[in-house]
């Protein structure tokens, strides 16, 4: 169970968790399609109905692929969880597995439910996880192997979550509370032993529940992980900031603590992917001012802040086509969509949309938020956009995205429906395009040069990564997975052997 040790092998050939077979979300192959339309059928491999809603990413080894819903049947509140093991050549169902949990979750939530964990793969085994409080080993056949079950923190809300399982020399990573009840409402990396389900170490720090955590190489040439502390509703865990972890006992290499260093601020949150290359870490900084911190890697060590809305370059469509505001100042731009206006004493507010950032070709990416109003008398901006701070220049650019294909700056309702026809969602968020609430969209991957976000009417942008200027030619593909308004997706894709996999609440598809 070294996959990660081999991935620059493995790289074309498998997606074993939902951070691809490097951990980075990022990988190299043949060349998937830029785009595709489930409503046209155009470039779709194979389509097939899924049980019930869900929302885990897809792991792909060899000719299966696993992921997860709800049990059939189920609605509005659920901790009943299936892991399917599927065909990757024609997408029929092989089997399923139960698993499930201890605290309902509302389905289809649009801050991630009991579904949300993606499944992890090493070809022999697969482990199935519950966001309700519990997961599993089962052979690549279907027979089980453990389970283990715990109880996930549960106030206020116990499913704003999005940290991604991972699989590193025998050891599956999670997050889960203490043992015993010990740190009422703390969240912590878990190390368990992939082959019995035995706990064998806990980090050091605490990780915010939010916090999406990135396995790569450490200082010391070793496996270690970057995790974060902070976010909204008042999460417990301290001290607020990152920790770069060694993989083989949870250790710290180092900490940086939220204003050591930069800019003093109280609202510093890890509700982001966390980053981190051979020379950088990176984070996201929201008050008093918005912006993006680059850290030694080596040392934890604060370089740079760079601000997200002084100096930056804003691409909006207007009447049919784009308007270039140059070298402006967001907060004094009176400009946004109509459907979310500025009122007097409100200030455009910069809110990179949680768990859509990605690091690529030398720019840090991630997708923003609209009219989300509880930012202190501003509102989120610039709406609908793709963003990207240039790593080593700090040069900030924004592009306008549509919502939706062909739908520009206005709001855009969805069902959710299942395949049955079922409306299983519990709650009415659920039922918008994800922006204005900031909901928890899928975190992007990369193939290639190419970056593929996805929101929550299942609508996926193909981004040039490597685009000079972030305009118009860098959009490739805007795809949809099925008519618009019709479909509802929060995961991740995958991609193996030049084949992307993605889902809605109804089905699995494969695109080609």
């Amino acid at each position: 169970m070294r996959w990660l040790l081999a991935a620059v092998v493995a790289v074309a050939q498998n997606w074993p968790q939902a951070a691809g077979p490097n951990g980075t979300w990022a990988v190299q192959g043949p060349a998937p399609v830029d785009r595709w339309s489930v409503a046209a059928h155009q470039n779709i491999m194979w389509k097939t109905p899924l049980p019930n809603g869900g929302q885990s990413g897809i792991a792909v080894w060899g000719g299966r692929l696993y992921l997860t819903t709800f049990a059939e049947g189920e609605k509005t509140f659920s901790s009943k969880v299936v892991g399917h093991a599927v065909d990757a050549k024609t997408g029929r169902i092989l089997w399923s597995v139960p698993l499930d949990g201890v605290e309902p979750s509302p389905m289809l939530y649009a801050f991630s439910d009991s579904t949300t964990p993606s499944p992890v793969t090493d070809g022999k085994r697969v482990w199935f996880f519950n966001a309700s409080g519990a997961m599993g080993c089962w052979t690549a056949d279907g027979k089980l192997v453990w389970k283990r079950s715990y109880r996930p923190w549960g106030k206020p809300f116990p499913f704003n979550k999005q940290h991604e399982p991972m699989l590193i020399d025998g050891t599956i990573l999670n997050v889960e509370p203490l043992d015993g009840g010990a740190k009422p409402g703390w969240n912590y990396l878990r190390a368990i032993d992939a082959a019995t389900g035995k706990t064998k170490w806990i980090a050091e720090d605490a990780t915010t529940t939010y916090n999406t955590a990135r396995a790569g190489r450490g200082p010391d040439g070793k496996w270690a992980v970057l995790h974060g502390r902070g976010g909204w509703h008042d999460v417990p865990e301290t001290p607020v900031g990152l920790s770069l972890a060694r993989a083989r006992d949870g250790k710290n290499h180092w900490r940086f603590v939220a204003g050591d260093g930069v800019t003093q601020a109280p609202d510093w949150q890890a509700l982001y992917v966390m980053h981190f290359d051979e020379r950088y870490a990176y984070w996201f900084g929201f008050v008093p001012e918005e912006r993006h911190l680059v850290l030694d890697v080596k040392t934890g060590k604060p370089l740079r802040e760079q601000s997200l809305i002084r100096g930056v370059d804003y691409r909006r469509w207007e009447d049919g086509a784009y308007k270039l505001y140059a070298n402006v100042n967001l907060r004094e731009l009176r400009t946004m969509p109509t459907a979310y206006p500025l009122a007097a004493g409100e200030v455009m507010r910069v809110l990179p949309s949680w768990h859509t950032n990605i690091v690529a070709s030398g720019y840090h990416y991630f997708l923003t938020t609209a009219g989300h109003r509880r930012l202190r008398k501003g509102r989120a901006g610039p709406a609908y956009c793709v963003g990207r701070v240039a790593i080593e220049t700090g040069k900030v650019e924004y592009l306008e995205l549509p919502v939706a294909p062909g739908v520009y700056g206005r709001p855009v309702k969805t069902r959710t429906l299942n395949a049955a026809g079922v409306d299983v969602a519990a709650e009415e968020r659920s039922r918008t395009d994800g922006y204005e609430i900031a909901a928890f969209f899928g975190t992007p991957i990369a193939v290639n040069k190419r970056l593929y976000f996805t929101n929550m009417l299942g609508v996926t942008y193909v981004i040039d990564s490597t685009a000079k200027v972030l305009d118009a030619s860098a959009i490739l593909g805007v795809n949809d997975l099925g008519p618009t308004g019709e479909t509802w997706s929060l995961n991740s894709m995958a991609y193996a052997n030049g084949v992307l996999y993605h889902r809605s609440a109804r089905e699995l598809v494969a695109i080609r």
